[in-house]
């Protein structure tokens, strides 16, 4: 990964932000048909993988190959494109017929509720969370290259998670009652504490789907706080816990003996508009603690590791659907929703 994080830097990173459009794209699209697919290897892209070594391809809107990582010489091929090419709006890009799509879209009448990761720390026990520095990490603090390019992953991360049209509507209480108290469907906190609720996944690409016989609980209800004949007020309560359970003699780093871990209360409201039997407003905050060995591909400890039990943080929101972000697939590429990773439930 050192290649990737060396290039990975605060100069490179405007340099994108101000000059190209960024697109993360999953290899296995580069092999689907349709326009997509066909976009993707006119363009050379499913010639390489992106991994951690840093692989990267810049292409012009038409899909000319420019060349490797951004940087100047990318920009100065892409000015040396006809300006048929370049200036805005000359290249138009057909909107996909229904079917051609390769990456699912959210599901229509659902809901989707953006999951904000980040590593937190406290200066003392009685102190509150904060955000975490590269010195809150022993196994950063002795190499400052590392820790500077690891910065980067100390950043809050997001995704999406997805809720069906029947799961999103059986949010909504028929006859609400102040204190009233309505069990949530087990698969939705299953599926938070599987696919989102991940600490190495969340922040460091690293690692997959936890095993449904790894959660030990995964558990929300609602309380009803408030009613009135425009709208409902929900208190969320619950817990998740998966992977290890903490055994502080054991949570040693480097490459203790305990096997990744992860626990958290939950805490949320949710609104409801009760005339148009919408949820308007879903926040959710799972602030707990993640312990044990952060495998790397070796199974080694990775530099975000820290002893004993660490503060980690997940926050969801309701999306707006404003942005294109918004409609980014759970996992980032899709394939979370196939039948062998039961990212939905069957229906009953």
């Amino acid at each position: 990964m050192s290649r990737a994080l060396a290039y990975w830097n605060e100069e490179t990173i405007e340099l994108v932000r101000e000059r190209f459009i960024a697109v993360a794209v999953p290899t296995w699209v580069c092999r689907e048909e349709g326009p997509e697919g066909e976009f993707l290897r006119a363009a050379g892209i499913h010639e390489r993988w992106v991994t951690s070594s840093g692989y990267l391809h810049c292409v012009s809107a038409s899909g000319k190959l420019l060349g490797g990582a951004a940087s100047p010489e990318v920009l100065a091929a892409f000015e040396a494109l006809p300006e048929s090419e370049r200036r805005p709006g000359a290249v138009a890009v057909p909107d996909l017929a229904p079917g051609e799509a390769t990456v699912p879209a959210p599901p229509q009448g659902g809901l989707v509720l953006r999951v904000h990761a980040r590593f937190l720390a406290r200066d003392h026990p009685d102190k509150p969370l904060r955000p975490a520095r590269a010195d809150d990490f022993p196994l950063l603090r002795d190499d400052p290259e590392v820790a500077r390019s690891w910065q980067l992953f100390l950043q809050p991360n997001t995704e999406c998670l997805w809720l069906t049209r029947e799961e999103a509507r059986a949010l909504v209480p028929a006859d609400p009652r102040v204190g009233q108290r309505i069990p949530v469907d087990p698969a939705i906190p299953l599926r938070m504490a599987r696919f989102h609720l991940n600490p190495k996944r969340a922040t460091t690409s690293e690692g997959g789907i936890v095993r449904a016989e790894a959660v030990h609980t995964a558990r929300m209800e609602l309380v009803v706080e408030a009613v009135s004949p425009e709208s409902v007020l929900l208190r969320v309560e619950g817990e998740v816990h998966w992977g290890s359970n903490y055994v502080e003699a054991e949570a040693t780093s480097p490459d203790g003996p305990l096997d990744l871990g992860f626990a958290a209360p939950l805490h949320g409201r949710i609104a409801i508009d009760r005339r148009r039997g919408t949820v308007t407003r879903f926040d959710l905050v799972a602030a707990g603690h993640v312990w044990g060995r952060w495998g790397d591909a070796n199974g080694k400890s990775m530099v975000v590791e820290r002893p004993g039990k660490a503060p980690f943080g997940f926050a969801l929101e309701l999306a707006s659907g404003d942005s294109p972000t918004d409609r980014i697939p759970p996992g980032g590429n899709g394939r979370y929703l196939d039948a062998a990773h039961a990212y939905f439930p069957e229906p009953r």
